[in-house]
């Protein structure tokens, strides 16, 4: 027998018949591991086929239990019956399961929070200084046909819980959801110089409850 250099071992080298030997009985053995799930799926189809065959097709609303008497005789067990004895998806809700990624806030935006100071407006006219004025554009009047949602451009300074309340207060309604924006400034431009910019306000976006509406346009504007 020829001694292996590399190995120090007789009969060991890269060519040898115990080499083959060991390496086709290690081929032939994960070729049959990997055929397990796939046989187990086989049979589980040819249950599922011959249940679904003899009792008729089964409707959207009837009993399942054909379906899942097909999973216990392969030895698998059905989607349903693991979806509900996951212990993830007893504790996480749906909306949770939709999430890609959470990100979590910035160190900058953490101190940025903690620093905010609310802007106290007057007692007196405070509420008509957040409200500056409704926008009546294209989009805001869709906005308010469709999903009862009105638009106004209010004050920067403003959060919004006080956007709502002086909603709420100005026009006697009920708020439902508040969202709030800053667009971009507009600047004007000669002669490639910015000389000038519009007026930046911060953009509200309130949908008010069912059964409630505000008169953008009223007949006496003093009675408000």
């Amino acid at each position: 027998s020829s001694l292996c250099l590399s190995s120090g071992i007789p009969g060991g080298g890269p060519h040898s018949p115990m080499m083959d030997r060991h390496a086709g009985s290690l081929a032939a053995a994960a070729p049959a591991r990997r055929r397990r799930p796939a046989a187990v799926a086989v049979v589980a189809a040819g249950l599922l086929a011959s249940v679904f065959f003899l009792r008729g097709r089964p409707s959207l609303d009837s009993d399942i239990a054909p379906f899942d008497e097909a999973f216990a005789m392969s030895g698998a067990a059905s989607p349903q019956v693991a979806a509900a004895s996951s212990p993830a998806c007893k504790r996480v809700s749906k909306v949770a399961r939709r999430v890609a990624r959470i990100a979590l806030p910035l160190p900058k935006n953490i101190e940025a929070r903690k620093s905010y100071i609310e802007h106290e407006f007057d007692e007196d006219g405070g509420m008509y200084d957040i409200i500056k004025y409704p926008m009546l554009s294209e989009k805001s009047c869709r906005l308010i046909e469709e999903h009862n949602t009105y638009t106004f451009l209010v004050d920067r300074r403003a959060n919004k819980p006080q956007i709502r309340a002086a909603i709420e207060t100005i026009f006697d309604v009920k708020v439902k959801k508040c969202n709030t924006l800053i667009p971009a400034a507009q600047y004007t431009v000669r002669y490639g110089r910015k000389i000038g910019r519009k007026s930046v306000y911060k953009k509200a976006y309130v949908r008010l409850q069912e059964g409630f509406s505000i008169d953008l346009f009223p007949d006496d504007p003093e009675a408000m």
